[in-house]
């Protein structure tokens, strides 16, 4: 059984399509433009599926634009402009003061960890959050792990180390023959 193809209600006419088309500057939404006026084109238009191959859309999503236009005219192809994405967990007041609880001390007294903000933020946000999103969030807020490396178990101590600096005087300089100068300036 065949189906039939999509029509377009001329909301816009070909060479209005084509100006939206060749003109519009987000990403986004220029290939839904782009699938429009392929559709409306007066002599070959395209399928939803040849339109779709051509931009990088699937031809489902193609299908809902669409519809969408039909339905709501032009308005529908600009929805989401400039591609804002979800709205932020925190707001930059939370943020700020996120900021500023992370100077100090964790709750517990000790350093702040990926867990320990994770929980913080669920109990600002009221929602759960992975422990792992808590230590994005410690990049992102500029922390990072401000912890000493570990010290050798065999490493020589303070008076060991002074000593050893004592003995071992000046170092020698090479020489152009790859041997070493005694202090007094000849070779060793």
């Amino acid at each position: 059984m065949a189906t039939t193809r999509l029509q377009l209600i001329a909301h816009l006419t070909y060479p209005e399509l084509t100006d939206r088309f060749r003109t519009c500057r987000d990403g986004r939404q220029k290939a839904r433009w782009q699938a429009l006026w392929l559709m409306s084109q007066p002599e070959q238009p395209c399928s939803a599926r040849q339109a779709a191959a051509l931009v990088g859309l699937t031809a489902d999503a193609v299908r809902k634009l669409v519809r969408r236009y039909n339905a709501a005219g032009p308005q529908a192809v600009e929805r989401n402009p400039g591609g804002t994405g979800r709205v932020p967990r925190l707001t930059a007041a939370q943020q700020e003061q996120l900021q500023t609880e992370l100077l100090g001390r964790a709750p517990d007294g000790g350093l702040w960890s990926g867990p320990k903000l994770a929980r913080r933020i669920a109990e600002l946000t009221g929602r759960p959050m992975h422990k792992a999103t808590g230590w994005e969030w410690l990049r992102k807020l500029g922390f990072t792990p401000q912890r000493p490396r570990p010290r050798h178990a065999q490493a020589a101590t303070v008076q060991e180390q002074a000593v050893w600096k004592k003995k071992s005087g000046r170092p020698g300089r090479p020489t152009p023959h790859g041997r070493a100068e005694s202090a007094g300036g000849g070779l060793v």
